[in-house]
């Protein structure tokens, strides 16, 4: 409960470029409020309105100019905020409820945010937000909507999320990251989106987090590591059209076959999640949806390490210049790499681990492109073998492959096979085909008859044999 006294706010600044301290910032942010109140009826009973618990939650701390159009010129904060927070939170128990929306809007948050044992029963929106310090938010619940939103968090600093419970939806759109983003030892409980972001430093998600409901990645750009480590999977997880240099999953552990992994550049009008983020991308930004499906996840490094996967893992329509699954297994779900393609594994164990799972889906074509991957790395092993042993087998082997890769890349290029056989039989006809150009018996007209004896040979059948015996036999003719 909240009881705003109009005697208090008489003295309070008038605008938040004013603000010089916590104590300023907490009569301003009354006498907004105060405005509020009487723009919803509210009348004053000894100069004085009280907002109830129940009433606090359609009220807002409204921390900056409120302009729906981005503007230049930020407002820069030169104090802590934590201190206001918890002046309008109730302290019940360890937590402090805080029963207010709290609207960060067009500000430079330059001292910081460390925001600690505190239940959101507000939405908090950080929108156009410069922060220019560590943020941080630890021992918290955020029961209503968490958006960070063309917010930007400056280089060397990071924004940590430790031990929080996400129970509406979290969202992050059009933000610059150039500092480190950790979340661990967290709860998704509701749903979340990371649409059109750069992150230029790490996004890592550890220590026991759990994805409890749907996570999307959308459009987005990470210039470094997007890193899950030890995280539990009990949802689906959507990547669509990002630019992702490293991908890392390590020690994920998969609830049950439910959960589902979809890495798929296709935007699926009809999935309700897609449409879902066809509703919040902003209107002026609708035109990328037209190309999303032209651009693939394009994935520099793409590692599954000591994964027991009980669930479903979607690959598809995604080009990946590295991967590697060693120490991954199958136990109750599946992989099913679709359109998936990786220019290089890092090991032999990979590629034979994704090509069973395609034979296992009936994707033969598939499946022939990673036996051809598998050989590949086989040669590679078998090269740094010889290096040390020199064993003739090994270099035989080595010299097999090469010469299989040379004729038809492994079996993959049936064109290359052709031309390769046609190539190789024509000139080894044609060497014995020509006689020995130092005899002086030599007939010119022997070689005019050089491309049909070679086509002969191609087709070794002998025609007129079967014509004669037409004639003679059978009276065909």
């Amino acid at each position: 409960m909240t009881i705003l006294d109009l005697n208090e706010t008489i003295l309070s600044p008038k605008n938040i470029r004013e603000c010089k301290t916590e104590k300023e910032l907490i009569l301003y942010l009354k006498l907004n409020l105060l405005a509020q109140a009487l723009n919803k009826g509210k009348n004053f009973e000894y100069n004085t309105i009280t907002i109830t618990d129940e009433e606090e939650k359609d009220y807002t701390l409204n921390i900056g100019t409120i302009n729906n159009n981005n503007v230049e010129e930020k407002i820069p904060i030169p104090f802590c905020l934590e201190n206001a927070i918890k002046y309008f939170s109730t302290k019940k128990e360890e937590k402090y409820e805080l029963n207010y929306n709290i609207n960060f809007e067009n500000i430079i948050i330059s001292y910081g945010l460390c925001i600690k044992d505190i239940n959101f029963n507000g939405s908090v929106y950080f929108r156009n937000t410069t922060l220019q310090s560590t943020v941080g938010f630890y021992d918290s619940n955020f029961n209503k909507l968490l958006v960070f939103s063309h917010s930007n968090f400056y280089k060397m600093q990071g924004l940590e999320f430790d031990n929080i419970k996400f129970n509406n939806m979290l969202s992050f759109a059009y933000c610059n990251f150039d500092g480190r983003v950790e979340i661990k030892n967290s709860k998704f409980n509701g749903i979340s989106f990371f649409i059109g972001n750069t992150f230029h430093s790490i996004l890592i998600f550890s220590k026991k987090c759990e994805l409890n409901n749907i996570i999307c990645f959308y459009i987005s750009n990470f210039k470094s590591n997007l890193e899950f480590k030890n995280t539990i999977m009990n949802t689906i997880m959507y990547f669509r059209g990002s630019t992702i240099n490293k991908l890392l999953f390590n020690k994920i552990e998969f609830n049950d076959n439910n959960s589902i992994l979809s890495i798929d550049n296709n935007f699926i009008e009809n999935n309700f999640y897609d449409s879902l983020f066809n509703y919040l991308l902003e209107d002026e930004k609708k035109e990328i949806l037209k190309d999303i499906n032209k651009k693939n996840n394009e994935i520099n490094k793409m590692h599954f390490y000591n994964i027991r996967i009980t669930g479903k893992i979607d690959l598809q329509n995604i080009k990946v210049k590295e991967a590697d699954f060693k120490g991954s297994i199958i136990d109750g779900g599946l992989i099913n790499p679709v359109n998936f393609k990786v220019h290089k594994f890092d090991n032999r164990e990979s590629a034979l681990f994704l090509k069973q799972q395609a034979y296992a889906r009936n994707n033969a074509i598939d499946a022939l492109e990673y036996k051809a991957k598998e050989i590949e790395c086989h040669k590679n092993d078998l090269i740094k073998d010889w290096q040390k042993n020199k064993d003739f087998k090994t270099f035989g082997d080595i010299v097999s492959i090469g010469l299989s890769s040379l004729y038809s890349d492994n079996g993959q290029n049936w064109i290359k096979a052709l031309a390769m056989t046609i190539l190789i039989t024509a000139f080894c006809f044609t060497v014995f085909y020509i006689p020995d150009l130092t005899q002086s018996n030599i007939i010119r007209s022997y070689y005019k008859n050089l491309f049909t004896e070679l086509i002969k040979y191609f087709i070794p059948t002998d025609y007129s044999l079967i014509i004669e015996y037409a004639k003679s036999a059978l009276n065909l003719f």
